[in-house]
């Protein structure tokens, strides 16, 4: 029988107080908050985590999965992927340090020279005497792996079917807006990397993220490109999506906007198209990935925190493989009117923490977010993110 279309699925929401809808002052930059956030929302071996995607392994060979250093990915000539504890067995010391693919047959521990096959079983060390029994302990621990689409989640909870129902939804409303080719982007070309450094707590990055009322008055161009007033959200248990059509003023507020714009029809016209009316869905998946489906452009957004006051926003930008072909420095002129909203995204994160703490200095009673729930409930996916956490974390 063919699979069952999952149903709609549309959060359940706190009712009360403000203070109810929103986390606590004590839910941010807290160190006890940060390790039970590693060990509930960000273990390999619970999940589901996004680890990476397949348009970033090139080839066979193995590196440090973008969005988690503690991952070692692996892949094999057949284009068989998995997910590795990145931690040598004999002394526990990092296998490898940067994500940069490493072309070998073999993983290799540089401190002693310890050898695993791509599988995490151990090969051997130099000078070293080991049993079968003890090479097979002394194996790299294996973490879950899911594919969907070229994504890879890892961890059990990848597996669970609530899970890949929830892939099943984003799947469903992207048919429903015409767009089901816009997931796969495995042949997009990678044309430029970025890892940003922030001060504050990943959780902010996310609300701002699931927060679309703040984009007519702060993101001129982003708004005069996107039409917020066509915004139609898709839940799960642990994503939401963002689906907006091109705005009429064509990027009107913002000269790169415009260009992109601009260039969009002449891509299309040259590849004998209509030019798509969806200019963007937004998607995060739970905690911490963001998958950005503009017309021309795909953004990959992984959220890595390094403690409960400090995280990396590392992105990857792909565009399609004939664009700058057809459009001589289009894709430059997107990365352009991209990088325009991303600085002002930042001062919208920087803003954030300084105000936390500011209020808790304070000691001031009030909700650390009220969002705005009427018409199109433009901060809906933020109290998403809001609940999910709550529950995840148990509180």
């Amino acid at each position: 029988m063919p699979p069952t279309t999952p149903q709609p699925f549309r959060p359940t929401l706190p009712v009360g107080r403000p203070q109810e809808r929103s986390l606590g002052f004590d839910a941010y930059g807290d160190a006890a908050v940060y390790a039970e956030e590693r060990a509930r929302l960000f273990h390999p071996a619970v999940g589901p985590l996004f680890v990476g995607h397949r348009a970033l392994l090139d080839g066979p060979g193995h590196a440090a999965a973008e969005a988690d250093d503690r991952v070692l990915l692996t892949c094999d000539e057949d284009g068989t992927v998995r997910a590795l504890a990145n931690v040598c067995t004999h002394a526990m010391r990092p296998l490898v340090a940067a994500r940069e693919r490493v072309r070998q047959s073999c993983v290799t521990c540089p401190y002693h020279l310890w050898s695993f096959r791509r599988d995490g079983s151990l090969i051997g060390g130099p000078a070293i005497a080991l049993d079968e029994a003890q090479r097979d302990r002394l194996a790299l621990t294996a973490f879950p792996l899911q594919q969907w689409r070229g994504s890879l989640f890892c961890g059990e909870g990848a597996a669970d079917p609530a899970f890949r129902a929830d892939l099943g939804r984003v799947e469903a409303a992207f048919e429903a807006l015409g767009r089901a080719d816009w997931l796969d982007f495995g042949d997009w070309c990678l044309v430029h990397t970025e890892d940003e450094a922030y001060d504050g707590d990943w959780k902010s990055f996310m609300e701002v993220y699931g927060d679309c009322y703040h984009v007519p008055p702060f993101h001129a161009g982003l708004a005069s490109f996107a039409d917020c007033d066509t915004l139609d959200w898709t839940f799960g248990e642990t994503f939401h999506l963002q689906a907006l059509r091109l705005n009429a003023e064509r990027g009107g507020r913002s000269t790169a906007y415009a260009a992109w714009c601009d260039g969009l029809d002449r891509y299309h016209e040259l590849r004998g198209e209509t030019v798509p009316e969806l200019a963007v869905v937004w998607a995060a998946f739970y905690p911490n990935v963001m998958i950005e489906y503009y017309n021309g452009l795909r953004v990959i957004s992984v959220l890595v925190p390094s403690g409960p006051d400090r995280y990396v926003n590392r992105v990857r930008y792909f565009v399609p493989p004939d664009m700058e072909r057809l459009v001589p420095g289009l894709p430059a002129t997107v990365l352009a009117a991209y990088g325009e909203t991303a600085v002002q995204d930042r001062a919208l994160n920087e803003s954030r923490h300084a105000g936390l703490a500011m209020a808790a200095e304070l000691g001031l009673d009030a909700a650390t977010y009220l969002p705005n729930l009427s018409g199109p409930q433009p901060e809906l996916g933020t109290v998403h993110f809001h609940t999910w956490w709550r529950h995840r974390m148990g509180r």
